[in-house]
């Protein structure tokens, strides 16, 4: 993960689930794509540090990198913004979002240097009695623009039902 900028602000969002499985039974959902694929979006996943990770999420695809990958108790990787590095390369339907909300291309790419990739990382903790504690971060580092402010938080929005959905693949902990 980048280091950030002190006058950066943190875009953050964390969810913790007790579940009854163990890590290795974990670890397959969270981190194989064929696990990705089957509570989140398809995927694809080169599983090791440096490799890529991505999604298709039908309008288009976001590709990644792992940043951590350590069986059954740590997996990670960071996107870019899905705004692409030009204008001309941004979907249409991301460019009619920032029309939505007043946001002009020219400012939103004029800060693009200024906020840091969105790192999203799965910690495993075993627990007694063949349970374990999900711990699902998901975080980045920006100029605190009204747009940034919005798009984290739409996507967390978006994000908690799948991270919900994820963890009904596995009994809920009682405690």
């Amino acid at each position: 993960m980048n280091t950030p900028d002190p006058d950066r602000v943190e875009h953050r969002m964390e969810r913790t689930y007790d579940l009854v499985a163990t890590p290795e039974q974990v670890w397959k959902t969270i981190a194989t794509a064929d696990g990705i694929s089957s509570w989140m979006a398809p995927a694809r996943l080169e599983p090791r540090v440096g490799g890529e990770i991505s999604f298709d999420l039908g309008e288009f695809t976001s590709a990644g990198t792992v940043t951590a990958y350590a069986p059954n108790r740590r997996f990670a990787y960071e996107e870019p913004w899905p705004i692409g590095t030009r204008p001309e390369d941004l979907p249409p339907d991301m460019a009619e979002w920032f029309e939505s909300i007043g946001a002009p291309l020219s400012e939103v790419y004029a800060g693009l240097d200024r906020i840091t990739p969105i790192a999203t990382e799965f910690l495993i903790e075993a627990a007694s009695g063949g349970t374990c504690v999900l711990r699902v971060v998901t975080s980045a580092y920006g100029s605190g623009a009204d747009w940034e402010n919005e798009f984290f938080d739409q996507m967390v929005r978006d994000l908690v039902p799948i991270l919900d959905r994820l963890a009904t693949r596995f009994p809920v902990a009682a405690g």
